[in-house]
């Protein structure tokens, strides 16, 4: 065998490889374009082996005839090919057009003998064809033409390029320079020139350089395949000879003292290789991902985190916050943009993060221009979303069945410049565009791979579902609050109305009374009472409605103000001729703290209030009061009516009250204020028994 049919062998074994390679991942018109331009060097490859094994004229010259059908077509597959990688195939359709019929063409002209049709012996090894009419030069000046124009394309769409879109061009650039560069020399001998074809080895060398580009850049966008089966193959491979090495050592170390028995030899190691397998392929997975890839990540890990987070999350703007953080930091970009649906139907922007600049806005728009930061319903990235609601890769905008037209493409990859995109990815929620995050460059410089897009259409998924709960929590937690209002609104009516219907009764007697004394007094009373009543009715809702901490901060002794609290309402029950009894298991030691007395005070006393009014006007009312590293104890204990357990979980609940008068602000109030002080408030009760409150307050 000669060195051109050993060239011509390697040749087609690796473009066959390759071709391989790339059609188990094929999802692109490139893809299937890169596949019949590596099958159609291959044919060339083959038939430079029949040729250089040729041992007759007949024989070499059938050879050559097979050999041109793939070198006819290896200009034609690969300016065609170029074309759809610089996103030009629509602008270029009519050339390409033309490129395969001048392939056909040819093709006619070669079976038929009047493209090739004699050969010549030279370097004593080969019968090398030989041009015997105009037609063959014809033939190589298109086919330099095609290869020349080609390259110009790919060198003028590197030049235009930045990121990684530059760098995948500049390694294909170098690969296809340095094949065809190698692959004109076959043509020298045609014409005279005394130049051994060693061409055919320079061939593979541009599949090299294609491979780890495929690997580095993710060019073809199938670096998973490589990742992933580089991985087992290796590992396979090593391990299929540690088993081989072993059975023979094994065998040969022990064949001199004992018989082995081979089956048992072959068990042991294989035992040991099933052991040794997956360590072995992890290691060598983190060696390619260290040679390979900059940055990568635990697909199943993140979507567990993403979907354990947004199972607990219900504000809009912390889900936008964790998503945004989330994609940016995982997938390691320069920028990334979420946009919400708005009210008109337009997006306008919600989260951005940049490794520029940490801010929310972009760098180069004027602070506040809020126009610059929507998009438009009517824009091009919405309505490719409406019809095809799957991610966006700029990249491959032009081979997607989804883009309408080249007009289009061009539309959506000038709104993603406006946010430095290089993809986008819907949420949908209720078949409605409720999110959109576009994102920008990798930091590494790589593409987007298809882990990647998997990854995003899962935390796309999640996060609509997260969007939607968020939206369904924010209705139940309206609703409540306007049947809170009505409720409100219907006690305090019926609360005022009482007072109001006295004041309005005595107002009417009030002419025809007038010189009644008595009537004069009790009318004097009665209204101070009943406006005192109503003002402590607002100033009840007042309290409530103030979402402010009090600002009087001082220091006190907290037993003295209970004690005082506690004498108040003695002396008030006497007054009142009340039966029930006010008692103190607390010895007086003083209790300093730092807090509002003023708000304190008002807290416990509508707890002891409450407490009188549920025995009325018989039983005891018990104060105890516990100091405890830090904290301060209290427990106010009644011995009335009790509180029935379906009522004791929403006791704190504003407008809640089991009494005939009151709007149940009280003890709302006094949890709030105890909140306000860092303590903690929660009550037991038995009915019939009575009820126990149990407050913890930090002392100094």
């Amino acid at each position: 065998m000669n060195l051109f049919a050993l060239s011509g062998l390697l040749l087609a074994i690796t473009c066959i490889l390759l071709a391989l390679i790339v059609s188990f991942y094929k999802k692109t018109k490139l893809h299937y374009m890169w596949i019949l331009f590596n099958i159609v060097i291959a044919v060339w490859g083959l038939g430079a082996f029949l040729i250089g094994k040729a041992s007759t004229p007949s024989s070499a010259l059938l050879s050559w005839k097979i050999a041109h059908v793939g070198v006819i077509f290896i200009p034609v597959c690969f300016f065609h090919s170029i074309c759809i990688f610089c996103n030009i195939e629509a602008k270029r359709k009519k050339y390409i057009f033309y490129a395969y019929l001048q392939g056909l063409i040819f093709i006619i002209l070669n079976f038929s003998g009047l493209l090739i049709s004699k050969v010549k012996f030279v370097f004593n090894t080969i019968y090398y064809n030989e041009p015997t009419n105009l037609i063959y030069p014809v033939f190589v000046f298109i086919w330099i033409s095609l290869v020349i124009w080609a390259n110009y394309e790919l060198i003028n769409y590197y030049l235009n390029n930045s990121g990684v879109k530059k760098k995948q061009s500049l390694y294909f650039l170098i690969g296809v320079l340095l094949g065809f560069s190698g692959g004109v020399t076959n043509f020298f001998p045609m014409f005279g020139i005394g130049i051994y074809p060693f061409g055919n080895l320079t061939i593979p060398i541009y599949c090299l350089i294609t491979t780890y580009a495929i690997l580095r850049y993710h060019l073809l966008d199938i670096s998973v395949v490589f990742k992933r089966s580089m991985a087992y193959s290796l590992s396979a491979g090593l391990l299929m000879g540690l088993f081989v090495v072993m059975v023979m050592s094994i065998t040969r170390l022990f064949s001199a003292f004992v018989h082995v028995d081979s089956l048992a030899v072959n068990i042991a190691s294989a035992l040991v290789i099933a052991l040794l397998f997956n360590p072995l392929r992890n290691y060598i997975q983190r060696v390619i991902d260290g040679l390979f890839y900059k940055k990568s990540y635990d697909y199943f890990a993140t979507v567990r985190q993403v979907s354990s987070t947004l199972t607990i999350m219900f504000d809009l703007q912390k889900i936008y916050k964790f998503i945004g953080d989330t994609v940016y930091e995982v997938l390691g970009l320069k920028d990334v943009y979420l946009l919400a649906s708005l009210s008109g139907g337009d997006l306008g922007v919600v989260y951005h993060d940049s490794r520029r600049r940490r801010s929310r806005k972009p760098k180069d728009r004027p602070e506040g221009d809020e126009e610059v930061m929507k998009l438009s319903d009517k824009s091009g990235i919405a309505r490719f979303f409406r019809r095809s609601g799957d991610l966006l890769v700029k990249d491959e905008l032009s081979v997607r069945e989804e883009t309408p037209g080249e007009e289009t493409a061009e539309k959506i990859r000038d709104e993603l410049k406006g946010f430095r995109g290089e993809a986008a990815a819907p949420v949908f929620v209720d078949r409605e565009l409720a999110l959109l995050m576009i994102l920008g460059e990798k930091s590494s410089g790589d593409t987007f791979t298809n882990e990647d897009m998997d990854l995003l259409r899962t935390i796309s998924d999640q996060t609509a579902i997260a969007i939607k709960n968020a939206r369904l929590y924010q209705d139940k937690v309206n609703s409540e609050k306007l049947a809170s209002i009505g409720m409100m609104s219907a006690t305090f009516a019926h609360e005022i109305r009482n007072p109001l219907t006295s004041l309005k009764t005595f107002a009417q007697l009030m002419p025809e009374k007038y010189n009644d004394v008595e009537f004069r007094e009790t009318f004097s009373r009665i209204v101070v009472g009943e406006i005192e009543k109503i003002d402590g009715l607002i100033k009840d809702l007042l309290d409530f409605a103030s979402e402010k901490k009090s600002g009087h901060i001082n220091n006190f002794n907290l037993t003295e103000l209970i004690d005082g609290i506690a004498d108040e309402i003695k002396n008030k029950l006497e007054f009142e001729k009340s039966e029930i009894t006010v008692s103190r298991d607390y010895n007086g030691t003083a209790v300093n703290m730092a807090g509002d007395a003023g708000k304190l005070k008002q807290a416990f006393s509508n707890i002891m209030i409450n407490g009188c009014q549920a025995m009325h006007g018989e039983g005891e009312l018990r104060i105890d009061i516990k100091p405890d590293a830090g904290h301060v104890e209290i427990k106010i204990e009644d011995t009335g009516e009790g509180i029935h357990p379906d009522d004791l979980p929403g006791i704190f609940d504003p407008f809640v009250t089991t009494k005939d008068m009151g709007i149940g602000l009280g003890l709302a109030i006094s949890k709030r204020i105890i909140e306000n002080h860092n303590g903690e408030i929660h009550v037991e009760s038995q009915l019939s028994k009575g009820t126990t409150f149990f407050v913890s307050l930090p002392i100094l």
